[in-house]
């Protein structure tokens, strides 16, 4: 990369993919300590009410009993229910969940309900006549504080379900972009890294020495020439929004089911004719192919398995942990295996087939580093089922 303006572009690009990444995780968190805050303030209200609505049902029997003042006890139960009904409206501000919402209005529902079961009551007791009122206050009375009861614990898990689900997104988002952010700026600065002249540019193919040799022949002494211009071969490009996007999907990914999509969307970035995703068993013996692009299923079955020690770039990358290259000829295609690294160890190896000597070019080796490491957080051994799948 010499052209300062493209030097430029990526550098921006990869300064803004770390800005947004670092914004989005910043808004992120602070909505989490909000959503805490709000969880906890719904927690401790959701609780006091829950005590009150026993405090009740405790308060109103005494109606019934010998020797208790009844005054007193009206008196209690009124205070209570009072206190009930401000807390309510406080508890349903600090509701997001719909659920929650509903159980709170049913216990509004069962307390309205059991005012009017405690003033029939109260007249029963003033006129003595303690029989109807123990059949209302240990019946009606004990259903409708055990529904009030039930409804704020219904009210409760409901809100903390919500609130745990919405944290659970905002992580996942949080990881998706941060996944992609450091897939970009990792491209980018691979891109931006200087480098020496290759190989290719320094070296004169031997067809055009002989051309100018023969130059020399057929103009003869004093005609100055100007030196051969190598011509070399096309070099490819990556699309940074696809690796980008690619990288946010595998982030995201939830089954396997998805993993074949996202590998031919890898072989479209790589410039890849065909991806097998090699895994390695829990002996680390062997490694077994999982998900397969670009081959027929006929060829695909006949794949088998690797051995460890097995001579050939998938298994070297694999027992060395470092991508390996095999270079095109006149018959096949070159090939790049990049090992799926995980804390633990390898864990398997992406085997790409390369076109147009792909194998060859760092900014294609460096995809499928990134891409490599994307999928390394995804798989682990395989199951004789996901081999199954991925040969049939």
């Amino acid at each position: 990369m010499t052209s300062l303006s493209v030097r430029l572009t990526l550098l921006v690009a990869c300064v803004a993919a770390i800005g947004y990444a670092a914004v989005l995780t910043w808004s992120s968190e602070r909505h989490i300590r909000l959503t805490d805050d709000s969880s906890r303030q719904f927690n401790a209200a959701a609780r006091a009410i829950s005590l009150s609505v026993a405090e009740l049902r405790a308060a109103q029997q005494p109606y019934v009993a010998v020797g208790q003042g009844e005054d007193f006890w009206f008196a209690r139960v009124a205070a209570i229910v009072a206190d009930l009904h401000e807390k309510l409206p406080i508890l349903k501000s600090l509701a997001t969940a719909p659920e929650a919402v509903i159980a709170i209005d049913d216990t509004s529902g069962a307390l309205q309900d059991f005012e009017q079961m405690d003033r029939r009551a109260r007249d029963y007791a003033r006129n003595n006549q303690l029989t109807l009122a123990s059949d209302l206050v240990f019946t009606d009375g004990l259903d409708l504080t055990r529904k009030a009861g039930v409804s704020i614990e219904r009210a409760l898990a409901a809100e903390l379900t919500s609130r745990d689900a919405l944290v659970g997104g905002l992580r996942r988002k949080e990881a998706a972009a941060l996944a992609g952010a450091a897939a970009l700026a990792t491209l980018g600065l691979l891109l931006l890294l200087p480098r020496g002249r290759t190989r290719d540019e320094e070296h004169v193919p031997p067809v055009a020495t002989a051309a100018l040799e023969a130059l020399d022949d057929l103009e003869g002494p004093g005609i100055v020439k100007e030196p051969p211009v190598p011509v070399l071969p096309a070099r490819s490009t990556v699309d940074l929004g696809g690796l980008a996007a690619l990288c946010v999907e595998l982030a995201k990914i939830q089954e396997t089911r998805a993993l074949p999509a996202l590998l031919e969307r890898a072989a479209g970035v790589l410039h890849a004719s065909g991806v097998v995703l090699w895994i390695a068993d829990p002996d680390g013996r062997e490694l077994s192919p999982i998900v397969v692009h670009g081959y027929s299923p006929q060829l695909a079955t006949r794949f088998g398995t690797i051995g460890r020690d097995a001579g050939n770039v998938t298994a070297l990358a694999y027992r060395t942990g470092l991508l390996q290259t095999m270079k095109s000829d006149a018959v096949s295609n070159g090939a790049v295996a990049a090992p799926l690294v995980t804390g633990g160890g390898c864990v398997g190896v992406m085997a790409a087939e390369m076109k147009d000597g792909g194998e060859q070019q760092e900014v294609l080796l460096a995809a499928a580093t990134i891409v490599a490491s994307q999928l390394a957080t995804l798989v682990g051994p395989p199951s004789t089922r996901a081999k199954s799948e991925a040969v049939g």
